[in-house]
């Protein structure tokens, strides 16, 4: 395989932008691939990470997500029991800061989470998977929308200005590339009010401190980016918005998640 065209170099930080140096650390390491920390702002990122066209086909979500190891019985049990009593985060921070309108899901997947999403919601997406893509265009059609397969950073700002009400970027921002241009680029889809719902895994956990190299939120190498609760937020707040929802119970250091409310900085 050619490495020239299968592998891209970030030399620049994708938050601050400070040049990538020889003694930026090495975190965390699997193979070819390496975590290191910015120098500058802390961010912690994959420096050599597999090109756009090699994620589409290779590194797609679906394909590392079914060959990976089995999971337990009794861990799909707790799952399953888990999903029942827990809410739909989503559908709740949609409709407390949302009330109508056109939708973005950047990295959508198949567009199953949209299943609870009420009519109201146009859902439009973009995903960097063909299968993904393409069985979520089928769903959204069906409901006025439609989903793109390509980078976000290619396609966000044919959309056009004042397009969506909101946008959804759950676990993908530690997928992308280049997630400062995206958010960039995406403030000015966004109509007068819209907002951005973020999730991420919390590189900032308890869990992730204790379990080390085994945390779950380490994939290599489709998740390139790696938050903490502050360079989540200076991300978010250096590209232009206004966190409106970022409590504690959002960023929980217990949580191996954060979620994250935003709005254009106006």
């Amino acid at each position: 395989m050619n490495k020239e065209i299968n592998l891209k170099e970030r030399t620049n930080c994708p938050s601050c932008h400070e040049e990538r140096l020889n003694t930026n650390k090495v975190l965390h390491a699997k193979e070819e691939w390496s975590l290191i920390q910015c120098e500058q702002c802390s961010f912690v990122y994959m420096p050599i990470v597999p090109a756009y066209e090699r994620m589409k086909k290779e590194f797609s979500w679906e394909r590392n997500f079914n060959s990976s190891k089995k999971v337990s019985i009794l861990k799909k049990n707790r799952r399953f029991i888990k999903s029942l009593i827990k809410r739909n985060k989503l559908l709740y921070l949609l409709n407390k800061y949302c009330l109508k309108g056109n939708v973005l899901d950047i990295g959508c997947g198949s567009g199953i989470k949209f299943n609870d999403i009420p009519e109201r919601y146009i859902p439009y997406g973009i995903d960097i998977s063909e299968g993904s893509a393409r069985e979520a265009d089928v769903s959204f059609q069906k409901r006025g929308g439609e989903a793109l397969c390509a980078p976000a950073t290619e396609v966000v700002s044919k959309f056009g200005n004042n397009k969506f009400s909101a946008a959804i970027l759950r676990s993908y921002l530690e997928h992308e590339h280049q997630p400062f241009e995206v958010l960039k680029a995406l403030k000015d889809t966004l109509v007068l009010d819209g907002i951005i719902i973020i999730k991420v895994p919390n590189y900032g956990s308890l869990n992730r401190k204790f379990r080390g190299d085994n945390w779950c939120g380490f994939r290599y190498p489709d998740h390139v980016n790696q938050f903490t609760p502050k360079t989540l937020s200076e991300m978010v707040k250096s590209t232009g918005y206004r966190i409106i929802k970022f409590n504690f119970l959002d960023k929980q250091p217990t949580s191996d998640n954060m979620w994250m409310v935003a709005k254009t900085n106006i």
